[in-house]
């Protein structure tokens, strides 16, 4: 009996540490990535995320998230047809990548980065502050303002988001107006027709959410996970999604892990 107890702890002992290290395997601390349940990460937004551009559904809104990989000139096509058919896009970019994007989809706005900063604000760091609705979009529906975290400018297109007139672009970083920057109204959001471009991904991570009460909770959306910064690069995390979305693969690891269960019942029988 003692040395059955004992095997019985080892084997608590095991699943613990087995439950310690899976947990440590598949999560990740890179920004905005699905997968990371940290305050930069997006595991708190409720969004379905898709593999392919192909076919989506009409009348769906799909957000593509600090996109990091180039679109072929098929998946642009995809895009058109989309917003052609009344689909919705919300691109959300500061570090000007998009901008290709947004030229091959005949769009005025672009993306500018910077280093926008305002004295109108509650936090001791001037890059994140308020921004006043401006415009009228599901996505602004019902809020007055919004609470940005380094956002960058966006022009052209209809502005939807607009920081107060006491904002500035920091070229320099030392978190006063200097020499040649001046003070002036940004937008950091805007529209045209089905295509909203807000300056800003990070209101979608998880600390910003809750920061935001109603901005993006009331309107489902699909995420791009081909071309935005959602996924991750840790291959155990890959792994695990390959075989949940690959039900041959999910099947083959279920019947690995009955194999020997099956084979010590029939040792016990015999």
């Amino acid at each position: 009996m003692s040395m059955q107890r004992e095997a019985w702890a080892v084997l608590i002992l095991l699943l613990i540490a087995a439950g310690a290290v899976y947990a440590h395997a598949t999560t990740t601390t890179e920004e905005y990535s699905r997968h990371n349940t940290g305050w930069n990460g997006t595991s708190t937004l409720a969004a379905e995320e898709i593999h392919t551009l192909a076919g989506l559904p009409a009348g769906a809104t799909l957000l593509i998230l600090a996109p990091d990989k180039p679109f072929t000139q098929e998946e642009v096509g995809y895009l058109l047809a989309f917003l052609d058919g009344g689909g919705k896009i919300i691109l959300a970019d500061k570090d000007g990548a998009a901008n290709t994007l947004l030229a091959d989809l005949g769009s005025r706005i672009r993306i500018q980065p910077g280093n926008l900063s305002s004295l109108d604000r509650d936090h001791a760091d001037p890059r994140l502050f308020r921004v006043r609705v401006t415009g009228n979009a599901t996505l602004v529906a019902g809020i007055e303002t919004l609470l940005v975290n380094h956002p960058a400018e966006v022009t052209g297109g209809e502005p939807l988001l607009e920081t107060s007139p006491l904002t500035w672009d920091d070229t320099d970083g030392d978190g006063r107006v200097s020499a040649g920057e001046t003070f002036g109204r940004r937008a950091v959001c805007a529209k045209e027709s089905n295509l909203t471009v807000l300056g800003d991904p990070s209101l979608f991570i998880n600390a910003m959410l809750p920061e935001n009460p109603g901005f993006i909770e009331n309107h489902p959306v699909l995420i791009d996970a081909v071309h935005s910064r959602t996924g991750t690069t840790n291959p155990v995390i890959n792994t695990l999604t390959w075989i949940r979305e690959t039900p041959p693969a999910g099947a083959a690891i279920a019947a690995l892990a009955i194999l020997p269960v099956a084979y010590l019942f029939g040792r016990k029988r015999e």
